[in-house]
Protein backbone atom coordinates (compact mmCIF):
# COMPACT_ATOMS: atom_id res chain seq x y z
CA UNK A 1 0.00 0.00 0.00
CA UNK A 2 1.35 3.60 -0.94
CA UNK A 3 1.37 4.94 2.37
CA UNK A 4 1.94 8.58 0.97
CA UNK A 5 -1.34 8.13 -1.55
CA UNK A 6 -3.29 7.45 1.99
CA UNK A 7 -1.98 10.00 3.87
CA UNK A 8 -3.29 12.30 0.79
CA UNK A 9 -6.88 11.04 0.82
CA UNK A 10 -7.35 10.47 4.58
CA UNK A 11 -7.11 13.55 5.31
CA UNK A 12 -8.13 14.82 9.03
CA UNK A 13 -11.38 15.75 7.98
CA UNK A 14 -12.58 12.14 6.26
CA UNK A 15 -11.45 10.66 9.64
CA UNK A 16 -13.63 12.79 11.66
CA UNK A 17 -16.60 12.02 9.25
CA UNK A 18 -15.91 8.16 9.54
CA UNK A 19 -15.05 8.50 12.67
CA UNK A 20 -18.52 9.66 12.92
CA UNK A 21 -20.08 7.13 11.06
CA UNK A 22 -18.53 4.12 13.21
CA UNK A 23 -20.09 5.56 16.09
CA UNK A 24 -23.08 6.12 15.47
CA UNK A 25 -24.19 3.73 12.86
CA UNK A 26 -21.33 -0.16 13.15
CA UNK A 27 -23.26 -1.37 15.79
CA UNK A 28 -26.70 -0.81 13.65
CA UNK A 29 -24.92 -2.03 10.67
CA UNK A 30 -23.74 -5.28 12.66
CA UNK A 31 -27.05 -5.67 13.84
CA UNK A 32 -28.68 -5.57 10.34
CA UNK A 33 -26.02 -8.09 9.01
CA UNK A 34 -27.67 -10.18 11.39
CA UNK A 35 -30.91 -9.90 10.69
CA UNK A 36 -30.31 -10.38 6.95
CA UNK A 37 -28.71 -14.58 7.69
CA UNK A 38 -31.50 -15.06 9.53
CA UNK A 39 -33.87 -13.76 7.11
CA UNK A 40 -32.11 -15.78 4.24
CA UNK A 41 -32.04 -18.87 6.47
CA UNK A 42 -35.96 -19.13 6.40
CA UNK A 43 -35.72 -18.13 2.82
CA UNK A 44 -33.39 -21.10 2.65
CA UNK A 45 -35.41 -23.42 4.17
CA UNK A 46 -38.38 -22.67 2.19
CA UNK A 47 -40.64 -20.61 3.53
CA UNK A 48 -40.69 -17.76 0.41
CA UNK A 49 -42.77 -15.19 0.84
CA UNK A 50 -43.47 -10.94 1.33
CA UNK A 51 -43.20 -10.10 5.07
CA UNK A 52 -46.18 -10.22 6.99
CA UNK A 53 -44.83 -7.59 9.62
CA UNK A 54 -44.37 -5.12 6.94
CA UNK A 55 -48.18 -5.85 4.46
CA UNK A 56 -49.22 -2.41 5.79
CA UNK A 57 -46.31 -0.98 3.72
CA UNK A 58 -47.07 -3.04 0.32
CA UNK A 59 -50.99 -2.21 0.55
CA UNK A 60 -50.96 1.65 1.81
CA UNK A 61 -50.67 4.23 -1.06
CA UNK A 62 -47.67 6.53 -0.78
CA UNK A 63 -44.69 7.67 -2.90
CA UNK A 64 -41.10 9.04 -2.38
CA UNK A 65 -40.10 12.31 -1.90
CA UNK A 66 -40.88 13.42 -5.52
CA UNK A 67 -37.98 13.22 -7.99
CA UNK A 68 -35.55 16.52 -8.82
CA UNK A 69 -36.25 17.75 -12.25
CA UNK A 70 -32.55 17.56 -13.22
CA UNK A 71 -32.84 13.14 -12.09
CA UNK A 72 -36.46 13.00 -14.57
CA UNK A 73 -34.37 11.87 -17.52
CA UNK A 74 -32.42 8.66 -17.58
CA UNK A 75 -32.83 6.70 -20.72
CA UNK A 76 -29.31 4.80 -21.09
CA UNK A 77 -26.48 4.79 -18.39
CA UNK A 78 -23.11 3.41 -18.77
CA UNK A 79 -21.59 1.66 -15.66
CA UNK A 80 -17.96 0.88 -15.33
CA UNK A 81 -14.51 1.20 -13.09
CA UNK A 82 -13.15 4.40 -11.56
CA UNK A 83 -9.90 4.42 -13.86
CA UNK A 84 -8.89 7.84 -15.90
CA UNK A 85 -9.52 6.03 -18.86
CA UNK A 86 -13.00 5.35 -17.98
CA UNK A 87 -14.37 8.03 -16.16
CA UNK A 88 -12.97 9.97 -19.12
CA UNK A 89 -14.89 8.02 -21.75
CA UNK A 90 -18.03 7.56 -19.63
CA UNK A 91 -18.63 11.27 -19.49
CA UNK A 92 -17.84 11.68 -22.92
CA UNK A 93 -20.74 8.47 -24.14
CA UNK A 94 -23.37 10.49 -24.34
CA UNK A 95 -25.18 8.66 -21.85
CA UNK A 96 -27.23 10.27 -19.32
CA UNK A 97 -25.19 9.16 -16.79
CA UNK A 98 -21.72 7.51 -16.20
CA UNK A 99 -22.06 4.85 -12.93
CA UNK A 100 -18.68 4.85 -11.33
CA UNK A 101 -18.75 1.56 -9.71
CA UNK A 102 -16.49 1.12 -6.75
CA UNK A 103 -17.44 -2.61 -6.07
CA UNK A 104 -18.28 -4.64 -9.13
CA UNK A 105 -15.69 -2.99 -11.60
CA UNK A 106 -12.75 -2.02 -8.90
CA UNK A 107 -10.42 -3.47 -7.74
CA UNK A 108 -10.78 -3.95 -3.87
CA UNK A 109 -7.40 -2.88 -3.10
CA UNK A 110 -6.79 -0.28 -0.67
CA UNK A 111 -4.65 1.78 -3.45
CA UNK A 112 -6.71 1.16 -6.35
CA UNK A 113 -9.76 2.34 -4.15
CA UNK A 114 -7.80 5.31 -2.60
CA UNK A 115 -6.48 5.87 -6.56
CA UNK A 116 -10.34 5.60 -7.54
CA UNK A 117 -11.83 7.91 -5.06
CA UNK A 118 -9.43 10.68 -6.52
CA UNK A 119 -10.56 9.84 -9.66
CA UNK A 120 -13.83 10.30 -8.93
CA UNK A 121 -13.16 13.77 -7.01
CA UNK A 122 -11.55 15.11 -10.26
CA UNK A 123 -13.79 13.69 -12.70
CA UNK A 124 -17.02 15.77 -10.84
CA UNK A 125 -15.29 18.85 -11.44
CA UNK A 126 -15.04 18.11 -14.80
CA UNK A 127 -10.66 18.07 -14.47
CA UNK A 128 -9.88 14.48 -15.26
CA UNK A 129 -7.82 13.57 -18.56
CA UNK A 130 -5.52 10.32 -19.69
CA UNK A 131 -2.69 10.29 -22.08
CA UNK A 132 -3.76 7.54 -24.99
CA UNK A 133 -1.13 5.15 -26.06
CA UNK A 134 0.36 7.28 -28.73
CA UNK A 135 0.50 9.95 -26.56
CA UNK A 136 -2.48 11.92 -26.79
CA UNK A 137 -4.31 13.60 -23.75
CA UNK A 138 -8.19 13.00 -23.77
CA UNK A 139 -10.13 14.95 -20.92
CA UNK A 140 -13.66 15.40 -19.61
CA UNK A 141 -15.45 17.90 -22.39
CA UNK A 142 -16.35 20.77 -20.45
CA UNK A 143 -19.85 20.89 -21.47
CA UNK A 144 -20.63 17.14 -21.09
CA UNK A 145 -24.29 16.68 -20.05
CA UNK A 146 -23.61 13.37 -18.75
CA UNK A 147 -24.61 12.89 -15.09
CA UNK A 148 -22.24 11.55 -12.47
CA UNK A 149 -22.93 8.45 -10.50
CA UNK A 150 -21.04 6.40 -7.76
CA UNK A 151 -21.76 2.93 -6.67
CA UNK A 152 -19.69 2.79 -3.14
CA UNK A 153 -19.08 -0.67 -1.64
CA UNK A 154 -21.75 -2.77 0.27
CA UNK A 155 -22.25 -2.69 3.54
CA UNK A 156 -20.52 -6.19 4.34
CA UNK A 157 -17.26 -5.40 3.12
CA UNK A 158 -14.33 -3.59 5.35
CA UNK A 159 -11.97 -1.40 4.37
CA UNK A 160 -7.89 -2.23 6.24
CA UNK A 161 -6.60 1.12 5.28
CA UNK A 162 -8.55 2.77 8.23
CA UNK A 163 -8.46 1.20 11.93
CA UNK A 164 -10.85 1.76 14.32
CA UNK A 165 -10.27 -0.10 18.14
CA UNK A 166 -7.70 -1.78 15.82
CA UNK A 167 -10.41 -3.31 13.27
CA UNK A 168 -10.90 -2.20 9.87
CA UNK A 169 -13.81 -0.07 9.19
CA UNK A 170 -16.38 -0.09 6.49
CA UNK A 171 -16.16 0.14 3.49
CA UNK A 172 -18.99 2.14 2.83
CA UNK A 173 -18.50 4.27 5.58
CA UNK A 174 -15.24 5.29 3.71
CA UNK A 175 -16.85 5.59 0.75
CA UNK A 176 -19.60 7.72 1.54
CA UNK A 177 -17.16 9.88 3.33
CA UNK A 178 -14.66 10.76 0.73
CA UNK A 179 -17.48 11.34 -1.70
CA UNK A 180 -19.64 14.03 0.18
CA UNK A 181 -16.18 15.37 2.12
CA UNK A 182 -14.19 15.63 -2.13
CA UNK A 183 -16.98 15.58 -4.64
CA UNK A 184 -20.47 17.40 -2.80
CA UNK A 185 -19.76 20.86 -3.80
CA UNK A 186 -19.00 20.33 -7.71
CA UNK A 187 -21.72 17.80 -8.18
CA UNK A 188 -24.78 19.65 -6.51
CA UNK A 189 -23.56 22.64 -8.16
CA UNK A 190 -23.45 20.85 -11.73
CA UNK A 191 -26.37 18.54 -11.52
CA UNK A 192 -28.03 19.68 -8.73
CA UNK A 193 -27.48 16.50 -6.42
CA UNK A 194 -25.17 13.24 -5.19
CA UNK A 195 -26.39 10.27 -7.08
CA UNK A 196 -25.80 6.66 -5.83
CA UNK A 197 -26.42 2.94 -6.99
CA UNK A 198 -26.43 0.92 -4.03
CA UNK A 199 -25.74 -2.75 -4.29
CA UNK A 200 -26.42 -5.59 -2.07
CA UNK A 201 -28.68 -3.99 -0.12
CA UNK A 202 -30.83 -7.39 1.53
CA UNK A 203 -33.82 -5.66 2.32
CA UNK A 204 -35.65 -2.88 4.73
CA UNK A 205 -33.56 -2.75 7.49
CA UNK A 206 -30.42 -2.49 5.74
CA UNK A 207 -32.26 0.41 3.59
CA UNK A 208 -33.34 2.41 6.92
CA UNK A 209 -29.43 1.74 7.87
CA UNK A 210 -28.70 3.48 4.42
CA UNK A 211 -30.82 6.22 5.23
CA UNK A 212 -29.94 7.29 8.47
CA UNK A 213 -26.25 7.31 6.97
CA UNK A 214 -27.47 9.70 4.17
CA UNK A 215 -29.17 12.01 6.51
CA UNK A 216 -25.73 11.87 8.74
CA UNK A 217 -23.44 12.65 6.00
CA UNK A 218 -25.17 15.45 4.13
CA UNK A 219 -26.05 16.98 8.11
CA UNK A 220 -22.19 16.91 8.20
CA UNK A 221 -21.59 18.84 5.15
CA UNK A 222 -24.98 21.08 5.78
CA UNK A 223 -27.08 19.40 2.42
CA UNK A 224 -30.82 19.43 2.60
CA UNK A 225 -31.90 16.33 3.26
CA UNK A 226 -32.65 14.76 -0.01
CA UNK A 227 -29.95 15.61 -1.72
CA UNK A 228 -28.54 12.31 -1.86
CA UNK A 229 -30.71 10.24 -4.15
CA UNK A 230 -29.91 6.56 -4.38
CA UNK A 231 -31.05 3.77 -7.05
CA UNK A 232 -30.94 0.12 -5.62
CA UNK A 233 -29.76 -2.19 -7.70
CA UNK A 234 -31.78 -5.17 -6.28
CA UNK A 235 -29.51 -8.23 -6.90
CA UNK A 236 -30.82 -10.75 -3.88
CA UNK A 237 -34.09 -12.54 -3.70
CA UNK A 238 -34.51 -10.66 0.03
CA UNK A 239 -34.47 -7.71 -1.56
CA UNK A 240 -37.09 -8.21 -4.39
CA UNK A 241 -39.56 -9.29 -1.81
CA UNK A 242 -38.84 -5.98 0.11
CA UNK A 243 -38.82 -3.58 -2.81
CA UNK A 244 -41.49 -1.91 -1.38
CA UNK A 245 -39.88 -1.74 2.02
CA UNK A 246 -36.83 -0.58 0.70
CA UNK A 247 -38.34 2.61 -1.47
CA UNK A 248 -40.43 3.35 1.66
CA UNK A 249 -37.28 3.39 4.13
CA UNK A 250 -35.54 5.55 1.49
CA UNK A 251 -38.63 7.66 0.81
CA UNK A 252 -36.56 10.95 0.68
CA UNK A 253 -33.59 9.54 -1.11
CA UNK A 254 -34.88 7.02 -3.29
CA UNK A 255 -34.28 7.32 -6.68
CA UNK A 256 -35.11 3.81 -8.69
CA UNK A 257 -35.04 0.16 -8.25
CA UNK A 258 -32.54 -1.46 -10.66
CA UNK A 259 -31.64 -5.26 -11.51
CA UNK A 260 -28.32 -7.36 -11.60
CA UNK A 261 -29.89 -10.60 -13.38
CA UNK A 262 -26.23 -12.20 -12.18
CA UNK A 263 -25.95 -11.34 -8.77
CA UNK A 264 -29.82 -12.05 -8.59
CA UNK A 265 -29.03 -15.32 -10.22
CA UNK A 266 -25.87 -16.11 -7.97
CA UNK A 267 -28.05 -15.42 -4.83
CA UNK A 268 -30.43 -18.19 -5.59
CA UNK A 269 -27.74 -20.66 -5.77
CA UNK A 270 -26.20 -19.22 -2.36
CA UNK A 271 -29.88 -19.94 -1.16
CA UNK A 272 -30.60 -23.25 -2.61
CA UNK A 273 -28.18 -25.30 -3.60
CA UNK A 274 -29.20 -29.15 -2.11
CA UNK A 275 -27.14 -31.67 -3.86
CA UNK A 276 -30.81 -33.40 -4.43
CA UNK A 277 -32.11 -30.64 -6.54
CA UNK A 278 -32.12 -29.80 -10.11
CA UNK A 279 -29.19 -27.67 -11.28
CA UNK A 280 -28.97 -24.51 -12.83
CA UNK A 281 -27.94 -24.59 -16.43
CA UNK A 282 -25.21 -22.48 -18.70
CA UNK A 283 -25.30 -19.43 -18.41
CA UNK A 284 -26.35 -18.95 -21.85
CA UNK A 285 -29.63 -20.18 -21.03
CA UNK A 286 -30.20 -17.78 -18.27
CA UNK A 287 -31.39 -15.03 -20.55
CA UNK A 288 -33.31 -12.12 -19.34
CA UNK A 289 -36.42 -14.21 -20.60
CA UNK A 290 -36.18 -16.81 -17.64
CA UNK A 291 -38.89 -17.04 -15.82
CA UNK A 292 -38.10 -15.42 -12.75
CA UNK A 293 -35.95 -12.48 -14.30
CA UNK A 294 -38.96 -11.59 -15.98
CA UNK A 295 -41.09 -11.82 -13.08
CA UNK A 296 -38.35 -10.07 -11.48
CA UNK A 297 -37.79 -7.39 -14.26
CA UNK A 298 -41.81 -6.65 -14.26
CA UNK A 299 -42.14 -6.50 -10.34
CA UNK A 300 -39.93 -4.14 -10.22
CA UNK A 301 -40.95 -1.88 -12.81
CA UNK A 302 -45.14 -1.81 -11.03
CA UNK A 303 -43.35 -1.35 -7.47
CA UNK A 304 -41.01 1.29 -8.85
CA UNK A 305 -44.15 2.66 -10.78
CA UNK A 306 -46.13 2.60 -7.81
CA UNK A 307 -44.04 4.71 -5.62
CA UNK A 308 -42.86 7.43 -7.48
CA UNK A 309 -39.51 6.45 -8.87
CA UNK A 310 -37.47 4.97 -11.75
CA UNK A 311 -37.56 1.13 -13.00
CA UNK A 312 -34.06 0.94 -14.79
CA UNK A 313 -33.65 -1.93 -16.93
CA UNK A 314 -30.94 -4.71 -16.41
CA UNK A 315 -27.29 -4.08 -17.64
CA UNK A 316 -25.89 -4.88 -20.65
CA UNK A 317 -22.73 -6.54 -20.74
CA UNK A 318 -22.29 -7.50 -24.72
CA UNK A 319 -19.39 -5.28 -26.61
CA UNK A 320 -19.59 -4.12 -30.09
CA UNK A 321 -18.60 -6.37 -32.75
CA UNK A 322 -14.88 -5.61 -33.94
CA UNK A 323 -15.75 -6.17 -37.42
CA UNK A 324 -18.16 -3.21 -38.17
CA UNK A 325 -19.41 -4.95 -41.12
CA UNK A 326 -21.15 -8.11 -39.07
CA UNK A 327 -23.78 -8.11 -36.26
CA UNK A 328 -22.93 -10.23 -34.04
CA UNK A 329 -26.12 -12.45 -32.58
CA UNK A 330 -25.46 -11.50 -29.01
CA UNK A 331 -25.73 -7.60 -30.28
CA UNK A 332 -28.96 -8.45 -31.58
CA UNK A 333 -29.89 -10.60 -28.37
CA UNK A 334 -29.08 -6.86 -26.71
CA UNK A 335 -31.49 -5.02 -28.66
CA UNK A 336 -34.23 -6.91 -28.47
CA UNK A 337 -33.96 -6.79 -24.28
CA UNK A 338 -33.59 -3.10 -25.02
CA UNK A 339 -36.51 -3.05 -26.70
CA UNK A 340 -38.63 -5.04 -24.34
CA UNK A 341 -37.40 -2.96 -21.28
CA UNK A 342 -38.61 0.36 -23.31
CA UNK A 343 -42.03 -1.40 -24.09
CA UNK A 344 -42.33 -2.80 -20.78
CA UNK A 345 -42.58 0.27 -19.06
CA UNK A 346 -38.51 1.00 -18.04
CA UNK A 347 -37.84 4.29 -17.67
CA UNK A 348 -33.58 3.53 -18.93
CA UNK A 349 -31.59 0.91 -19.17
CA UNK A 350 -27.92 0.26 -18.01
CA UNK A 351 -24.47 -0.35 -20.81
CA UNK A 352 -21.44 -1.42 -19.96
CA UNK A 353 -19.41 -0.20 -23.35
CA UNK A 354 -19.77 3.67 -24.40
CA UNK A 355 -20.21 1.40 -27.88
CA UNK A 356 -23.46 0.53 -27.15
CA UNK A 357 -24.57 4.08 -25.56
CA UNK A 358 -26.17 5.03 -29.05
CA UNK A 359 -27.74 1.69 -30.56
CA UNK A 360 -29.53 1.43 -26.52
CA UNK A 361 -30.66 5.38 -26.86
CA UNK A 362 -31.87 4.90 -30.36
CA UNK A 363 -34.53 1.78 -28.86
CA UNK A 364 -35.55 4.08 -25.50
CA UNK A 365 -35.97 6.96 -28.65
CA UNK A 366 -38.36 4.42 -30.77
CA UNK A 367 -40.43 3.52 -27.91
CA UNK A 368 -40.00 6.41 -24.79
CA UNK A 369 -41.61 9.76 -26.37
CA UNK A 370 -41.74 11.20 -23.14
CA UNK A 371 -38.61 11.73 -20.72
CA UNK A 372 -39.32 8.88 -18.17
CA UNK A 373 -42.81 6.48 -17.89
CA UNK A 374 -43.81 6.64 -14.28
CA UNK A 375 -47.17 6.75 -14.92
CA UNK A 376 -46.78 3.72 -16.95
CA UNK A 377 -48.89 1.32 -14.25
CA UNK A 378 -48.51 -2.71 -14.80
CA UNK A 379 -51.18 -4.72 -13.56
CA UNK A 380 -48.97 -7.73 -13.18
CA UNK A 381 -49.79 -10.01 -10.36
CA UNK A 382 -45.80 -11.27 -9.83
CA UNK A 383 -45.85 -14.02 -6.29
CA UNK A 384 -42.98 -14.76 -4.58
CA UNK A 385 -42.67 -18.43 -5.96
CA UNK A 386 -42.42 -16.74 -9.68
CA UNK A 387 -39.53 -14.54 -8.15
CA UNK A 388 -37.68 -17.84 -7.56
CA UNK A 389 -39.04 -20.01 -10.49
CA UNK A 390 -35.46 -22.20 -11.35
CA UNK A 391 -35.03 -22.00 -15.11
CA UNK A 392 -34.22 -24.81 -17.28
CA UNK A 393 -31.94 -26.17 -19.64
CA UNK A 394 -28.72 -28.68 -20.79
CA UNK A 395 -24.85 -27.53 -18.91
CA UNK A 396 -22.80 -27.22 -22.17
CA UNK A 397 -19.35 -27.87 -22.90
CA UNK A 398 -18.62 -24.54 -24.13
CA UNK A 399 -20.20 -22.49 -21.24
CA UNK A 400 -18.16 -24.87 -18.83
CA UNK A 401 -14.94 -23.95 -20.31
CA UNK A 402 -15.97 -19.88 -20.89
CA UNK A 403 -16.97 -20.05 -17.45
CA UNK A 404 -13.23 -21.43 -16.24
CA UNK A 405 -11.08 -19.36 -18.58
CA UNK A 406 -13.31 -16.02 -17.60
CA UNK A 407 -12.21 -16.94 -13.52
CA UNK A 408 -9.29 -17.62 -14.74
CA UNK A 409 -8.19 -14.25 -16.19
CA UNK A 410 -9.98 -11.96 -13.65
CA UNK A 411 -7.91 -13.52 -10.60
CA UNK A 412 -4.65 -13.04 -13.10
CA UNK A 413 -5.54 -9.36 -13.92
CA UNK A 414 -7.01 -8.43 -11.03
CA UNK A 415 -3.11 -7.25 -9.82
CA UNK A 416 -4.10 -4.80 -12.81
CA UNK A 417 -6.20 -2.75 -10.73
CA UNK A 418 -9.44 -3.70 -12.49
CA UNK A 419 -12.55 -5.58 -11.36
CA UNK A 420 -13.52 -7.02 -14.85
CA UNK A 421 -12.54 -8.57 -17.34
CA UNK A 422 -13.33 -9.07 -21.12
CA UNK A 423 -13.75 -12.45 -22.37
CA UNK A 424 -15.83 -14.28 -25.44
CA UNK A 425 -17.01 -10.87 -26.65
CA UNK A 426 -18.53 -9.46 -23.07
CA UNK A 427 -17.51 -7.81 -20.57
CA UNK A 428 -17.41 -9.62 -17.01
CA UNK A 429 -17.72 -8.25 -13.21
CA UNK A 430 -17.57 -9.48 -10.16
CA UNK A 431 -21.57 -10.35 -9.89
CA UNK A 432 -20.35 -12.42 -13.82
CA UNK A 433 -17.57 -13.85 -11.61
CA UNK A 434 -19.57 -15.05 -8.87
CA UNK A 435 -22.39 -16.80 -10.77
CA UNK A 436 -19.66 -18.62 -12.62
CA UNK A 437 -18.01 -19.59 -9.46
CA UNK A 438 -21.42 -20.81 -7.78
CA UNK A 439 -22.62 -22.53 -10.88
CA UNK A 440 -19.35 -24.84 -11.29
CA UNK A 441 -19.68 -25.18 -7.53
CA UNK A 442 -22.70 -26.35 -7.81
CA UNK A 443 -22.90 -28.38 -10.46
CA UNK A 444 -19.66 -30.01 -9.16
CA UNK A 445 -21.81 -30.84 -5.68
CA UNK A 446 -25.05 -31.85 -7.17
CA UNK A 447 -26.41 -34.93 -8.26
CA UNK A 448 -27.53 -34.18 -11.34
CA UNK A 449 -24.57 -32.18 -12.04
CA UNK A 450 -23.74 -33.74 -16.13
CA UNK A 451 -22.42 -32.21 -19.11
CA UNK A 452 -24.34 -32.15 -22.50
CA UNK A 453 -26.34 -34.46 -23.85
CA UNK A 454 -23.29 -37.58 -23.07
CA UNK A 455 -24.91 -37.24 -19.15
CA UNK A 456 -20.85 -37.06 -18.23
CA UNK A 457 -20.97 -36.04 -14.72
CA UNK A 458 -18.96 -32.56 -13.36
CA UNK A 459 -17.10 -33.53 -11.00
CA UNK A 460 -13.11 -32.98 -9.15
CA UNK A 461 -11.22 -34.91 -11.83
CA UNK A 462 -13.28 -33.18 -14.87
CA UNK A 463 -12.66 -29.51 -12.96
CA UNK A 464 -8.88 -30.27 -12.38
CA UNK A 465 -8.28 -31.44 -15.86
CA UNK A 466 -9.74 -28.77 -17.66
CA UNK A 467 -8.63 -26.00 -15.30
CA UNK A 468 -5.02 -27.08 -15.95
CA UNK A 469 -5.28 -27.53 -19.26
CA UNK A 470 -6.95 -24.24 -20.70
CA UNK A 471 -4.55 -22.56 -17.64
CA UNK A 472 -1.99 -24.13 -20.15
CA UNK A 473 -3.89 -22.55 -23.16
CA UNK A 474 -3.89 -19.39 -21.93
CA UNK A 475 -0.77 -18.46 -19.56
CA UNK A 476 1.74 -21.52 -21.26
CA UNK A 477 3.85 -19.12 -23.26
CA UNK A 478 3.50 -15.79 -21.07
CA UNK A 479 6.72 -14.85 -18.71
CA UNK A 480 7.34 -16.16 -15.51
CA UNK A 481 5.51 -13.68 -13.43
CA UNK A 482 2.36 -13.89 -15.32
CA UNK A 483 2.58 -17.98 -15.43
CA UNK A 484 2.94 -18.24 -11.68
CA UNK A 485 -0.20 -16.55 -11.27
CA UNK A 486 -1.84 -18.70 -13.47
CA UNK A 487 -0.45 -21.12 -11.14
CA UNK A 488 -1.71 -20.15 -8.55
CA UNK A 489 -5.31 -19.22 -9.71
CA UNK A 490 -5.58 -22.57 -11.04
CA UNK A 491 -5.14 -24.04 -7.03
CA UNK A 492 -7.03 -21.04 -5.49
CA UNK A 493 -10.33 -21.73 -8.15
CA UNK A 494 -10.06 -25.40 -7.48
CA UNK A 495 -10.08 -25.32 -3.79
CA UNK A 496 -13.20 -22.72 -3.96
CA UNK A 497 -15.33 -25.15 -6.51
CA UNK A 498 -14.34 -28.24 -5.17
CA UNK A 499 -14.80 -26.93 -1.07
CA UNK A 500 -17.38 -28.05 1.11
CA UNK A 501 -18.71 -24.34 1.43
CA UNK A 502 -20.94 -22.03 -1.29
CA UNK A 503 -18.30 -19.74 -2.69
CA UNK A 504 -19.14 -16.26 -0.98
CA UNK A 505 -16.43 -14.03 -2.89
CA UNK A 506 -14.34 -14.36 -5.83
CA UNK A 507 -11.50 -11.81 -4.90
CA UNK A 508 -10.71 -9.22 -2.44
Amino acid sequence: MNTTAQDRSLTRAVKQLIDVLHSGFDKGRIEVLAARERRRATLSGGDVAFLEDTVHVRERKWKVEQLPENLLERRVELIGGASRPELVEGMNSGAKSYIADLWNSTSGDTWDILRAHRNIERAAALDLAYLETDGGRVRINPGTTTRLMVAPRPLYVLEPSYLVHAEPVPAAFLDLALIMLNCSQWMVEKQGGIHLYLRNVHGHLEARLWAHLFDAVEEHVQLPRGTIRATVMIDSINGALEADEILFELVHHAAGLAMDPQGYAGDHIGLFHEKDRPVFPDRGSIGLNAPFLRALSLHLISTAHRRGCHAMGAPSFVLPSLDGERMKPEYLEMLSDVERQSVDGHDGTIVVHPGTVNAAMAEFNKNMPRAHQLDHQRKDEITAADLIQRPEGAVQVESLLGSLRMMLRMMVQQEEGRGWVVQGGRLHDRSSMRLALRLIWHWNHAERGVLGVKGLMIGPDLLRYLLRKESTKMYGEADARTRTRANKAVDQLLALVLGDALPLEPMP
